[in-house]
């Protein structure tokens, strides 16, 4: 903030009567039950858009729906899977058929049906949810271009009348587009992706410039943000208030000192390390411009621990590249003279912003709808904060397949793990701390799987400090807890109000990654801490 400076004191779904709409409209209903918490609202946005889940881990259409007068029909969509792999209820619903190697599940007027199985686990008239397992995959011939060998083949089912026994009542109807997949090109680039968090741009000017813009603001919002950036640090997340551009200095040196530090010269320096620090950030993070911008949004979106939300919604409000500059610099920066309105501080800045704006207007990304879209902590370091985004907020999302997990989950395995492969991927507990080590860049070599292989890993690494009870200081977020047969991460208090969650974890078999609670410290399981975060004094 400047040379001497003033310390700062689902929407509702329109209802269609056309029939493919309204069969969408149904299949919504059935997957938002539930979803509350303002954890869950970015997973929520995404997976309002999903009509079906994947009937296979397998999330590959090997042979596409055609249309009915097509030279070679196909009325459906074949998985290639080898034999014996786990299937997957698509819909929630009442079993209606479960014989011949097929199963049929109801859900009013949308039946959806699954052939070509080994074997079947549900029972006729048995109620079941999205994403039981129902049977395994078997083998079968179909008439080219359709699948010959291990295969499953799936098909969805309408009825066009009131009476729902009689079978001429019901046709097979293609979807629109793939019912597996995630649709969001009506919901624009909302930023609840895991995967957007990566910064674009020739310099930091851009790549500051560019974040926002992603994250909701107009280009002239942008442009007066980083205008004011440009003054006070220009735009390097290492600058120390005092020293010439292109000197860094470190987060540990900055702690006692008073003046600012960093893209907008937080003062003093340590007001924006020390809570960084508490959440278990590492200083090479805390220096990066990536974690600096994360952390000034969620500042401006008032969340703790140093919200400036006023400042935020003077942003928001402004409809020029001007006044965005000056409610930057009046409501967040304060430097000394800025209840002046006449101050040269603001002309410079003015100019500042009108120059990024000019420069990088033309080439900026396509806006986001704004909310807190930090990527879900990729690359921040933050090993808490994206244990959250990838893990539900509460308990009791029991099952194994890719459709009961979180859609951030899923498209992170997809990045920064071995995605489908092995026994029940998405329960995995080893593979989902590992997932979270290599988003969140605290560590890309962690063990993709395996508890006692990554608790070798742990102790032989050097990377980490252990405890075999609670550490000096008590837990930390972003604290390994690895022991025979299991391991979790605790995350500090979090998730659905009133459970009490304070970890986040997969179970192997038993459940996605979802909140639970601290047990076990000192018996089953030791504690692991990397050492780049700081250790709580005892």
């Amino acid at each position: 903030m400047g040379d001497s400076k003033v310390l700062p004191i689902l929407g509702a779904i329109g209802l269609i009567l056309l029939l493919p709409l309204l069969i969408v409209l149904m299949m919504l209903l059935g997957v938002l039950g539930g979803m509350d918490t303002a954890e869950a609202q970015c997973a929520q946005q995404a997976t309002e858009q999903s009509l079906f889940a994947y009937p296979t881990d397998s999330q590959k259409i090997d042979v596409d729906w055609t249309e009915p007068l097509a030279v070679a029909p196909h009325q459906g969509y074949d998985f290639k899977v080898d034999e014996g792999s786990k299937v997957y209820a698509s819909q929630d619903g009442k079993v209606v058929k479960a014989s011949d190697g097929e199963v049929r599940i109801r859900r009013e007027d949308v039946e959806t049906r699954t052939t070509y199985l080994k074997t079947i686990s549900v029972a006729l008239n048995a109620d079941v949810k999205r994403g039981d397992v129902i049977g395994t995959s078997g083998t079968g011939n179909e008439v080219a271009p359709g699948l010959v060998g291990p295969h499953i083949h799936w098909e969805m089912w309408v009825n066009k009348a009131e009476k729902k026994d009689d079978p001429a009542d019901w046709e097979t109807q293609k979807p629109d587009k793939n019912p597996f997949e995630l649709d969001t090109s009506d919901s624009g680039d909302s930023g609840c992706s895991c995967l957007n968090g990566d910064l674009s741009g020739a310099n930091n000017q851009q790549k500051a410039f560019n974040f926002f813009v992603q994250n909701g603001y107009t280009k002239e919002q942008a442009a007066g943000i980083v205008g004011n950036m440009i003054s006070e640090s220009s735009v390097e997340p290492g600058r120390k208030q005092g020293t010439a551009p292109g000197t860094v200095t470190k987060p540990a040196d900055v702690l006692g000192y008073s003046g600012g530090w960093g893209i907008v010269q937080w003062t003093p320096a340590s007001k924006m390390i020390n809570p960084s620090r508490d959440a278990g950030v590492g200083d090479d993070v805390i220096g990066s411009l990536a974690y600096q911008l994360d952390f000034l949004h969620k500042q401006l979106l008032g969340k703790p621990p140093l919200s400036e939300k006023t400042a935020g919604d003077a942003v928001k409000a402004a409809t020029t590249v001007d006044a965005a500059a000056i409610a930057f610099g009046g409501q967040f920066e304060r430097f000394e003279g800025y209840e002046n309105p006449n101050n040269p501080r603001y002309a410079e800045r003015k100019a500042n912003a009108e120059h990024v704006l000019n420069t990088f207007g033309g080439s900026a990304p396509a806006a986001g709808k704004g909310g807190d879209t930090s990527g879900c902590g990729a690359g921040s370091g933050n090993i808490a904060e994206v244990a959250k985004n990838l893990a539900w907020p509460d308990s009791g999302h029991n099952g194994v397949a890719a459709s009961i997990a979180k859609p951030e989950f899923v498209e992170a395995m997809a990045k920064y793990n071995d995605g489908a492969s092995g026994e029940d991927p998405y329960s995995d507990c080893g593979r989902f701390v590992a997932t979270v080590m290599h988003m969140s860049g605290a560590d890309p070599k962690y063990p993709n799987v395996g508890t006692d292989v990554q608790r070798t890993y742990l102790e032989s690494s050097g990377k980490y400090d252990w405890w075999h009870g609670q550490p000096p200081g008590g837990m930390k977020p972003g604290d390994i807890l690895n022991g025979p047969g299991h391991t979790y991460l605790y995350v500090g208090p979090w998730g659905k109000e009133g459970g009490g969650y304070d970890s986040a974890s997969g179970s192997l078999h038993g459940h996605v990654p979802e909140a639970g609670h601290l047990y076990g410290v000192g018996g089953q399981f030791t504690v692991y801490r990397l050492k780049s975060a700081p250790v709580p004094k005892s």
